[in-house]
């Protein structure tokens, strides 16, 4: 009823339906190379500052990385 469909607004064959998934797509690939930026400031950071959360960071950061590909992937399959 409250639903959403993009294809509604949208023709499946069209120009901006294509704009819009290659953004998506773009946006995802620069969010993972955000995340290992991420991962990188983070080993800088453990070789720099030894603490006992640092293996906590690390881990959160892998994660996240992690979660950066699937997207990606899920992106790639779903559009």
């Amino acid at each position: 009823m409250f639903g959403f469909d993009i294809a509604t607004i949208l023709p499946p064959g069209s120009i901006l339906l294509l704009v819009f998934k290659f953004f998506f797509i773009v946006c995802a690939v620069l969010y993972c190379l955000f995340a290992i930026v991420v991962i990188r400031q983070i080993i800088v950071m453990k070789n720099t500052l030894l603490t006992t959360f640092s293996p906590i960071l690390q881990l959160a950061g892998y994660v996240h990385l992690l979660l950066a590909v699937l997207v990606v992937l899920l992106f790639l399959v779903i559009l």
